[in-house]
Parts: C-alpha cells; sequence; structure tokens
C-alpha cells in the first residue's frame, strides 16, 4: 500500500516540478521520512522510471489497442479519432505537465532513457498513422512520397494542440480548437492529395 502511495505522489510531484525534484519533497508530501523510499526503489531514477512505466506505457498500450479497432471507420474518421482521443486523455493538466516534463529533463542519463521508451511508443503510433494514411491516399500518383510528410504534419498537429493545451488550460475552448486544427488538416490533406486524379 505504502509503494502505491509513494507512486502517486511521485507522480504528482513529478508533473508539478519534473525530475529535479528533491525525493524529500515527495517524502514529504507522501507524509514519510525520504529513507522510506528506499525500502521499494534503490534510487529517485527508479522511481521515476516506475512512474513512467504506469503512466506512459500502459496509456500507450491502452491507446494502441483502441486505435486498432478502428478499421470499421473511415481513413479521415479513424485519424480524427486518433487525433481526439489523444487531445482528450491529455485534457487532464497533471497527465500533460508530466509528459512534457518527460522531454525537457535536462539529467543526460534520465532524458536519454526516457527518450528512448517514448520514440519506442510514439513510434508504434507513427505506423498505425501510416497504415491509415497510406490507404487514404490509395493509388493516388505519387502516394508513396505523400505519406510521410502527412504522418509528420499529423504529429506535428498532434503536439502543437498538447503545447496549446497546456500553455492555454483553462483560456482556451481546446475542443472547438481541436477540431479547428482538424478540419484545416484533413481539408488540405484531401483537397491536395487524397482527390489527385492522374
Amino acid at each position: 500500500m505504502r509503494k502505491e502511495l509513494i507512486l502517486e505522489v511521485a507522480y504528482q510531484k513529478f508533473a508539478e516540478k519534473g525530475y529535479n525534484i528533491p525525493l524529500t519533497e515527495i517524502a514529504a508530501a507522501a507524509g514519510i521520512k525520504k529513507q522510506s523510499i528506499y525500502n521499494y526503489f534503490e534510487s529517485k531514477e527508479e522511481l521515476y522510471f516506475e512512474v513512467i512505466n504506469i503512466h506512459v506505457d500502459k496509456y500507450f498500450y491502452e491507446k494502441q489497442v483502441e486505435f486498432y479497432e478502428l478499421d470499421h471507420l473511415s481513413p479521415a474518421e479513424q485519424l480524427k479519432t486518433i487525433y481526439m482521443s489523444v487531445v482528450g486523455y491529455y485534457s487532464d493538466k497533471t497527465r500533460l505537465r508530466f509528459w512534457k516534463w518527460l522531454l525537457l529533463n535536462e539529467t543526460a542519463n534520465v532524458i536519454k532513457r526516457a527518450q528512448s521508451s517514448i520514440k519506442e511508443h510514439e513510434l508504434q503510433l507513427e505506423n498505425r498513422v501510416k497504415e491509415i494514411v497510406e490507404k487514404a491516399l490509395g493509388d493516388n500518383p505519387g502516394a508513396e512520397a505523400y505519406c510521410y510528410p502527412i504522418v509528420c504534419s499529423f504529429m506535428a498537429m498532434l503536439h502543437g494542440t498538447l503545447d496549446v493545451t497546456m500553455i492555454y488550460h483553462g483560456d482556451c475552448d481546446i475542443p472547438k480548437f481541436a477540431e479547428d486544427v482538424w478540419f484545416v488538416f484533413w481539408g488540405g490533406v484531401e483537397s491536395r492529395f487524397i482527390k489527385v486524379k492522374a
């Protein structure tokens, strides 16, 4: 029970201040002494990566399962569902801040390990998006050349929307913003690439 408490408090504190938060502050928030943390974790780094495993790995696993159950939808509907699902998930400010701190970590070995985990997961998402984009492009002329830039644009749109969510949380209608961004993105893709004829 105490381990679960430490993990939950650590998640909240890492989201609030990032990896460089002192263990004493995590321990105090959990109502324990710093030394008690070492009964469960060898180091702050191991605590950090257990939190990552719980929150990031679990998230990506659940989303991968969800995103592979969309084949009954059109490619446009699949991509929009993925985009809106991720944006919706990160409407929780703690989740979003934790994610962003992962990317802003300044401790070399920790950021390398975190980035490796994130890249592996994001590659799975990109591959799923690529499959859907390929299906959308079909046999349009030059489809192979269009696919990668569209996937990159999708990922940039996703990360950009998450940045807006973090910066303007509470000051912006994020669902409407996301809908507008999607409308422009897919409108451009559809008019420029999907409807291209020989």
